[in-house]
Parts: structure tokens; C-alpha cells; sequence
């Protein structure tokens, strides 16, 4: 007979906001080896523009509007590297907003969307 093991997690940090990307970064501490951003194209639409990825301590919500703009983001926590499965340990996934008005689109975003997607 077969018995099904369940990979256990510790538990995620405390937050007071959902959205609060640098203080989530902070709860998880070095867990977080790298963030990958991506950048939704149209808020009709779930089509998203792969950004890159970007080390933790740099993932704070002014470096990432004045390197990228403003705009709706989604941010995957990923940790340590593992071997058997071959990738990233998953953390968390986070989806926050910057100001468009206060952060305009950069000349690296629009250069990445246009290579990704023709625009």
C-alpha cells in the first residue's frame, strides 16, 4: 500500500498588507535568494511581460519604479536551489501596484515588452 508524504513548509511571515513587497522580502529573510518580476501588459487582460530577476535586497518598491515604471506587478519569491526537483524552492508570489503617474514607463520596460511581444 502506498502512503502519501506531504512536503511540509515553515510557515509564511507575518504581514499587515498583502501588497507590501519589501516587508514581506524582510519576513522571509535569507530564504530569498532572488525575486522575479513580471509586469502585467493590460489590466483587461492576464498577460504579463517577463521583467527579470532581481536580487532581494534590490526589491524595494522605489528602485523598482524608477528602474522599471509604474504599473501592476507580480513578484515570485524563489529560494535556495533544489537539486532533486531541479529548480528554485518556490516561496510565495506577491502582486503589488506603482503609481504610473508617479513612476512612468521606462526605456528598459518598453524595450523588454517589444522584444517579448512585438508591441
Amino acid at each position: 500500500m502506498k502512503t502519501k508524504t506531504t512536503k511540509t513548509r515553515p510557515p509564511r511571515p507575518h504581514r499587515d498588507f498583502a501588497d507590501d513587497i519589501d516587508i514581506i522580502i524582510h519576513g522571509y529573510g535569507p530564504r530569498v535568494r532572488v525575486v522575479q518580476l513580471w509586469r502585467r501588459l493590460d489590466p483587461t487582460r492576464n498577460e504579463w511581460t517577463y521583467i527579470g530577476r532581481v536580487p532581494p535586497e534590490l526589491c524595494d518598491i522605489e528602485p523598482i519604479g524608477k528602474r522599471f515604471g509604474g504599473g501592476e506587478y507580480r513578484a515570485k519569491l524563489l529560494g535556495d536551489w533544489d537539486t532533486e526537483r531541479r529548480q528554485e524552492e518556490y516561496l510565495e508570489q506577491v502582486t503589488f501596484c506603482l503609481d504610473q503617474q508617479f513612476f512612468p514607463m521606462t526605456l528598459e520596460t518598453r524595450e523588454r515588452i517589444r522584444k517579448q511581444h512585438g508591441m
